[in-house]
């Protein structure tokens, strides 16, 4: 996977993956999704918040508790049959532990993992460009 690519594809699942429910900081669930829009192609930047009852729900909860969502990076490659990145197009596939910190109480995690689809935009810069099933 070439550096500038895996760069890219990390940065957003950072923005993408990461929550902060504590007072004062984030103020939806959305929020994260507002962030990785600076590493995502203007379609897919569109698409990326969504309310839902489960993230309504889910963002319930860690306010309630103080938490904090990280993601931790632990492998980036190509999907299993992919082809090779090119020149302007790659496919990746980010794996990384998620972990849910609450205020008080253990942290817990749990490994998770997404397929991107990036693209060389105009400015040079490589965008998650789709969220493929993989």
């Amino acid at each position: 996977m070439p550096e500038d690519v895996a760069t890219a594809a990390r940065r957003f699942v950072l923005a993408w993956a990461g929550h902060d429910a504590r007072p004062g900081k984030d103020g939806s669930y959305n929020d994260a999704a507002h962030r990785a829009r600076a590493y995502a192609g203007k379609e897919l930047a569109v698409q990326l918040t969504t309310d839902s009852a489960s993230s309504t729900r889910r963002w319930q909860q860690w306010t309630q508790a103080s938490t904090v969502v990280t993601a931790e990076i632990t492998q980036i490659t190509v999907p299993d049959g992919a082809p090779e990145p090119t020149a302007d197009t790659a496919l990746a596939r980010v794996r990384y532990r998620l972990i849910v910190a609450p205020a008080a109480g253990q942290p817990s995690s749990t490994d998770e993992q997404v397929a991107l689809k990036l693209q060389r935009g105009q400015a040079g810069a490589w965008l998650v460009t789709a969220l493929p099933e993989a």
